[in-house]
């Protein structure tokens, strides 16, 4: 008997996409997406693997992950979505997912992150394993929030103040701020510093 899986993602035409090829697979099902957490926890129809975004409507992925444990306990949770970074994906799997898959690279892989997940492994695309794999070699710095890990990470990568309010749409007195604070909390005075820090 097939394994049945949901998804939820506010993307339809990605979401049909999605179900158009999982039921092409011998193995698995899937009869219903949904577009909200909500929206999925009324219907009372637990699935097995559920395909999980983080940016929806209402309720986010990460913030819905322990809700929807709860109710469906034995149920298996993996991520798909563009976010990338390294704090979210490791709230998504301390939440309770066990798979995080880029959209990407989702198309690619999608017969072996279901069968992998269902066999009682764990899956992540390569991109994703390699993020994780850097962020041990890198310090831990707990104190930082995620906007200034953001603009830590576009120091070392090279760019400019300009480049990074751009790339984070935010101005660049607001990127000066964060150095401030992001120098204070890490007791130290340059960019010089910040580099020795993150490369040792």
């Amino acid at each position: 008997m097939p394994k049945i899986v949901s998804i939820i993602e506010d993307d339809f035409t990605l979401s049909q996409l999605l179900q158009k090829k999982i039921n092409q697979l011998e193995a698995f099902n899937c009869n219903k997406t949904f577009i909200t957490v909500n929206e999925f926890i009324l219907t009372n129809e637990p699935a097995d693997i559920l395909l999980l975004d983080i940016n929806l409507p209402g309720t986010n992925g990460i913030d819905a992950i322990p809700v929807i444990l709860n109710k469906y306990p034995n149920i298996i949770i993996v991520m798909n979505t563009i976010k990338d970074d390294v704090e979210t994906i490791y709230k998504s799997l301390e939440s309770g997912a066990i798979g995080y898959i880029d959209k990407q690279s989702f198309d690619d892989n999608i017969q072996e992150v279901l069968e992998t997940v269902q066999n009682g492994g764990a899956y992540m695309t390569p991109k994703i394993a390699r993020k994780i794999i850097e962020s041990f070699k890198k310090p831990k710095m707990p104190n930082l929030t995620e906007r200034e890990h953001e603009v830590v990470q576009g120091i070392l990568d090279g760019f400019t103040y300009l480049q990074i309010a751009e790339k984070y749409f935010i101005t660049i007195d607001t990127v000066r701020s964060h150095i401030k604070n992001i120098y204070k909390k890490l007791s130290i005075n340059s960019k010089a510093q910040l580099f020795k820090l993150y490369r040792n």
